[in-house]
């Protein structure tokens, strides 16, 4: 609730943060950057990027439309499709956004491929993805990893993020702060607040024809909660 509270103030406007929610962090926004540099060198190494004549321009226009409604900007948002059928996207520190060309074909439109970026954005904008290695490993561990990366852990913690596991580590409240930040930036880019949800729904009927539960959606379960909840975003 704390970090709903304090995203809720950034974008109000409102002048009180409680002090001690950035302590939840141990990694500086100058070190998260730093990792993610490091973490992109591997994806692009080991994961296939596509270059689309049409999406790719078209993907970077959308996700910096929708960050430009962030009230702080601390990254340079890079948003990049990766060769993998998969409806995903995933984001790894310092605001790289990566979403699977298989997203893009099973999303019925820009509202649903907006809704998913903004998702993203929502996370790296509260700063997930360094807060849940800092609850993971810890300050001593993460300043080696800043300063030496030995042996390329680094690298290999990006393609973990890359395949879901580690972004299971992220609490229900992150998903849920991450639709709210993410309702607010649709909404203020002019894209349809429905787009996420409409996504969810067709996700979570996939969901429920597979007897299996599938790989990417153990790291955004489209559960009936969070779905009711974007409802209820989506028509305030």
């Amino acid at each position: 609730m704390a970090a709903t509270a304090l995203v809720f103030c950034l974008f109000s406007g409102c002048a009180y943060v409680e002090p001690f929610l950035r302590d939840w962090n141990v990694v500086s926004v100058p070190e998260e950057r730093q990792i993610g540099l490091k973490m992109q060198q591997a994806v692009l190494k080991e994961m296939k990027i596509v270059e689309d004549p049409v999406w790719s321009p078209r993907l970077e226009a959308m996700g910096e439309r929708l960050a430009a409604g962030l009230p702080v900007r601390e990254f340079d948002y890079q948003f990049k499709i990766i060769a993998d059928k998969s409806p995903n996207a995933f984001t790894i520190p310092g605001g790289f956004i990566y979403v699977h060309s298989g997203l893009i074909q099973f999303a019925g439109n820009e509202d649903e491929i907006a809704g998913v970026l903004a998702h993203e954005i929502g996370h790296a904008f509260a700063r997930h993805p360094a807060k849940a290695m800092s609850r993971a490993y810890g300050v001593d561990y993460l300043s080696g990893l800043v300063f030496k990366d030995s042996k390329g852990a680094l690298g290999n913690l990006a393609l973990q993020i890359a395949k879901g596991g580690f972004m299971a580590r992220f609490g229900r409240q992150d998903e849920y702060e991450a639709d709210m930040i993410g309702a607010k930036l649709v909404r203020q880019a002019g894209y349809s607040p429905a787009g996420l949800l409409n996504f969810l729904e067709k996700i979570q009927k996939i969901q429920g024809q597979t007897p299996r539960p599938l790989a990417f959606l153990q790291t955004h379960p489209p559960t009936p909660e969070r779905i009711a909840r974007l409802r209820d975003l989506a028509g305030a």
